[in-house]
Parts: C-alpha cells; sequence; structure tokens
C-alpha cells in the first residue's frame, strides 16, 4: 500500500467544502476519472511510470465521518488494477477552509508485477536474486511519485472548479 497526501486552501465555508466533497461529480476532477457509459461504474485510466496506460472500471463509494471536532470526508474507487481509499479532512481557515487529502492506494499484484517486468527488460542490473528487490522498491517510488503529483493536480483541479462555482462561473 502506498500513502499520499496533498493539500490546498478554499475560500469557502466548511460548509460548502463539506456538501461539495460528498457530491459524486465532484470525484470526477480526479486524475484519469470519468462517466463510464455503463452507469454507476466509471472509467478510470491510470497515467503511472514505467507501465503502458492501463484503465479499469472503478466504483465509488462516498461517505463521513466526524474526528476529532474536524469534518472527515471518505471515498473508496475500488478497481481490479489500483483501489483508492481517500480521506478528505476539513479545518476552518482564515477566509475559507483548510482541505487536506490522504490517498491510500492499494496496487494489484499483477499491476507491479508487470511494473518490475518492464523495468528489468530495460535494466542493466544484473540477473540475481536481489535485482528483484530492486526493482520492487524502485516501482514503488516511481509509483508513489506520479501518485503524489496527481493528488497535487486533483486538488488544484478542485479549488479551481468551486472557485469558479463560487464566483458564478459554469464548471
Amino acid at each position: 500500500m502506498l500513502t499520499v497526501t496533498a493539500e490546498t486552501s478554499l475560500s469557502s465555508s466548511p460548509d460548502d467544502a463539506w456538501a461539495s466533497l460528498g457530491r459524486r461529480a465532484t470525484y470526477f476532477y480526479f486524475p484519469g476519472i470519468t462517466r463510464s457509459g455503463s452507469g454507476a461504474a466509471l472509467d478510470h485510466a491510470l497515467d503511472l511510470p514505467i507501465v503502458d496506460r492501463q484503465e479499469q472500471t472503478a466504483t465509488l463509494s462516498i461517505g463521513r465521518a466526524p474526528r476529532n471536532g474536524h469534518r472527515e470526508r471518505r471515498f473508496h474507487l475500488r478497481g481490479e488494477l489500483v483501489s483508492i481509499a481517500g480521506r478528505w479532512r476539513l479545518e476552518p481557515a482564515d477566509g475559507g477552509v483548510r482541505v487536506h487529502l490522504t490517498l491510500d492506494y492499494d496496487i494489484a499484484p499483477r499491476l507491479k508485477t508487470l511494473a518490475v517486468n518492464t523495468l528489468r527488460s530495460r535494466s542493466p542490473l544484473p540477473i540475481r536474486t536481489d535485482a528483484d528487490a530492486i526493482l520492487s522498491r524502485a516501482v514503488d517510488e516511481f509509483f508513489e511519485t506520479r501518485l503524489t503529483e496527481q493528488a497535487a493536480d486533483y486538488c488544484e483541479r478542485l479549488r479551481a472548479r468551486l472557485e469558479e462555482a463560487k464566483a458564478g462561473r459554469p464548471t
């Protein structure tokens, strides 16, 4: 499991941010997520390093939980290659609200194996028993870097969309 975090500030009230994070449409700003023609499922294009573009069908569930006086929204994107458990924690701040995003990624073993094998085929490392451990750690680091970038991108997309909506511009 890989865990990444990001945060941003919104110039809205905690109640408005809380409501926005409870809407299904808010999660369409997540990198690679699009509505599926099959109803409740979502299409999730995974943009990961090393492996070619991978696509999966994902389901989304959204929940909430109070936590130490802070509001927290939870969501889960479940797919066959990657499942993501996310938590938004909201804290009142001057002129708005600070939102902290934590994403726990569960990468399917077959996707990790594909990445390790792809990296192995490109690597000058000699084939020996510790090479797999080295390549596995490298894959984890590559994935973590990209997923952290995507979390930050998601926060910024969400902030921009909510600010546009607040200003009365269509999103």
